[in-house]
């Protein structure tokens, strides 16, 4: 049978009924092909892309006058984990388009309460990290044990510091102490144990101070982790502070960073030791290692100009430099809108530029094994379908006619 848009509730429907999926024509429309859009006919079948026609077509859709490309991601969310609003959150994320979360720092509680509503059909697919892995006392130990207390605050940390330093409520859980081997072998069972999408270490002044209370992991441990990670295959993400962080992670071989240098840098003091070198760039487009830019990070209240102006060097040095950068969030409460909004009104990249990485790039870097973030055959066939031209409007790609999820149309 034959039917059009005006009938598409009734094939989700069915689909959500029967469990089927039904096999798709999508004629016409501007496909996005990484460079740009191409006029072309798709064929979805089982859930995936086909240049082909299938035996028997459910469906034909004319996309004439539509603009068609992957699903975005949002590759440090910290909205959905341990947040009671979680539900609403990942609403937002779904009509905005973004289909693909990676979620730091989340607690065992916060995952399990979360997990129900993400990696199911029409719905956002999401990693955990789990606990981040720092060094006794490091960093971000204050910001789950002083809530874990009662001490929601940030200011009274300091405050009730030598109450809040004898807790451990949340270790083994919103965190990892590792300081020696003994520790890394004695916690790796349980960390594995938690079944990590991937793992976070904190690399804070790592070659200078790194084992040191309020810091992160020593050099030797950091290397230590990375080792074992890979060896379970994992992959680590790195927190890091300085440019000589990013300089160590590389070394080490982390599969991604989960920031830029100094992204939460107010202004205050030199910002020398942030900057990244033309050398610490093309070694990151050598490796081509994720990058999450937190750019918005540096718009804070109360930031200075100069560190708001030293972010948006840096957005620009990385892409002119052709470094795999990705976008994030790291946002408690919402999703990557205020992220994008940054990249698009810094006029740091051009359009077209920016879907790539919205669409292609972060997703690949969540998940470096499943066929996503292209329209080509057989890669999973999820998509949105806009009504405008993304590259005239970027941020008018979140209002879509609809989406398709691994072959299953969506409200």
């Amino acid at each position: 049978m034959k039917n059009n848009l005006l009938v598409f509730g009734f094939l989700c429907l069915s689909v959500l009924t029967f469990g089927q999926t039904p096999n798709y024509e999508f004629r016409n429309g501007n496909w996005f092909n990484g460079e740009g859009f191409t006029t072309a006919t798709w064929y979805v079948s089982n859930g995936v892309f086909s240049k082909k026609a299938p035996a028997k077509i459910d469906s034909v859709i004319d996309l004439t006058g539509k603009w068609v490309v992957p699903p975005f991601a949002d590759a440090h969310c910290s909205s959905i984990a341990d947040n009671p609003n979680a539900g609403n959150v990942l609403n937002l994320y779904m009509g905005e388009g973004v289909f693909y979360l990676q979620v730091f720092g989340n607690t065992q509680a916060g995952r399990s309460t979360v997990e129900p509503l993400v990696n199911q059909p029409g719905k956002a697919d999401a990693v955990f990290s789990n606990g981040g892995i720092t060094c006794s006392l490091g960093h971000p130990f204050l910001e789950y044990e002083g809530p874990a207390l009662g001490i929601k605050n940030p200011t009274q940390w300091g405050q009730r510091y030598d109450q809040i330093k004898t807790s451990r409520k949340l270790l083994g859980d919103g965190y990892w102490f590792v300081d020696n081997k003994t520790a890394l072998e004695a916690n790796w069972v349980k960390i594995k144990a938690q079944n990590p999408g991937f793992v976070g270490i904190y690399l804070i002044e790592s070659e200078e101070n790194g084992g040191k209370e309020g810091k992160g992991l020593s050099v030797e441990m950091a290397k230590s982790v990375v080792k074992k990670a890979h060896k379970s295959g994992i992959r680590v993400y790195a927190h890091v502070e300085s440019a000589a962080d990013l300089r160590l992670g590389l070394k080490i071989g982390v599969d991604g960073f989960a920031n830029v240098p100094g992204n939460n840098w107010e202004g205050s003091g030199e910002g020398a030791k942030y900057e990244l070198t033309d050398d610490d760039l093309k070694k990151l487009a050598k490796k081509k290692t994720p990058v999450i830019g937190l750019f918005s990070h540096a718009q804070m209240q109360g930031a200075k100009t100069v560190a708001q102006e030293a972010a948006n060097k840096t957005l620009k040095r990385m892409l002119a430099n052709d470094v795999n950068l990705i976008i994030g969030s790291d946002d408690p409460q919402r999703t990557i809108r205020a992220e994008l909004n940054l990249w698009v009104g810094s006029g740091a990249a051009t359009p077209l530029r920016i879907l790539k990485i919205l669409s292609e790039n972060t997703p690949k870097a969540i998940y470096p094994k499943r066929k996503i973030g292209k329209i080509e055959q057989g890669f999973e066939a999820s998509f949105l379908v806009l009504n405008d031209d993304p590259l005239a409007n970027l941020l008018k790609t979140r209002v879509a006619a609809f989406r398709m999820k691994q072959g299953v149309l969506l409200k």
